[in-house]
């Protein structure tokens, strides 16, 4: 009897999950030890000129309350701040520090040094392939839920 093919979910899931765990055993070795991946959605979903933490939560698909717990902490390691929105003198915005953008530009070499890697074994057209395939495929599957 032979095993059945696992699915494209739990591929997805698996190659997300050794991809960040790379990421983040990379960017702990240079960053704060305190950092986690889950820390890493509060810079994911930041943009450049900050976000209110509902807008975060919200792009991270998470509560306001953990993603507000997310930013504390990367507020007391000097990662973020909080800022008075200039749209809205009531309302606070979330941005990075100069430690979260230099924090961020690691990242982003961290990730291109993986992606590197990934191209090595794969080869050039393999990993352009990939990338295709996967930007495709998140294409369908939104237009699945947004017929």
């Amino acid at each position: 009897m032979s095993t059945p093919d696992p699915t494209l979910l739990k591929l997805l899931v698996q190659v997300t999950h050794v991809f960040e765990q790379t990421l983040d055993d990379d960017l702990r070795a240079e960053l704060h030890d305190t950092l986690r991946p889950a820390h890493y959605a509060v810079f994911r979903h930041l943009p450049p000129e900050g976000s209110r933490v509902t807008a975060l939560a919200e792009s991270a698909g998470m509560t306001q309350q953990s993603m507000g717990e997310l930013i504390t902490h990367l507020e007391r390691h000097g990662y973020v701040e909080r800022t008075v929105d200039p749209a809205d003198r009531r309302a606070r915005v979330v941005v990075a520090t100069e430690s979260g953008r230099a924090a961020v530009t690691l990242a982003g070499e961290r990730i291109a040094a993986i992606e590197r890697r990934l191209s090595a074994d794969l080869g050039e057209e393999g990993l352009k392939d990939l990338r295709s395939l996967l930007a495709r495929s998140l294409g369908s599957l939104r237009g699945l839920r947004n017929p």
